[in-house]
């Protein structure tokens, strides 16, 4: 299992519980597991998403092999309630990564 970052940007329409259930169910529906959501809120966009000048973000940090990323991205292509994502794997920090290699020395 990976560690990713997904910011979303859903519709003005669709608010607080409705945009966390639409993320999290997709990602549940997969398999994966939700770490952690942060709720931006409502933000003006820089240009115009399928119509849209405004939108509710939030971030959410979730686990999820990376043989069904494909399937996550088409559910999030084909979701109305989402006007646009992004999603990053997640480096391990830098501390983490010595931690780990000062303790395989041993």
């Amino acid at each position: 299992m990976k560690q990713y970052e997904a910011l979303v940007i859903f519709p003005i329409t669709v608010t607080g519980l409705d945009s966390k259930n639409t993320f999290e169910e997709l990602v549940k529906k997969i398999e994966g597991k939700i770490l952690n959501r942060t709720e931006m809120g409502r933000r003006f966009l820089g240009y115009a998403v399928k119509k849209s000048k405004e939108g509710y973000i939030a971030a959410f940090d979730f686990e999820l092999s990376p043989e069904k990323m494909d399937p996550l991205r088409r559910s999030l292509d084909l979701s109305e309630d989402i006007l646009k994502y992004t999603i990053v794997v997640k480096e391990k920090s830098k501390a983490a990564v010595k931690l780990g290699a000062s303790a395989e020395k041993r």
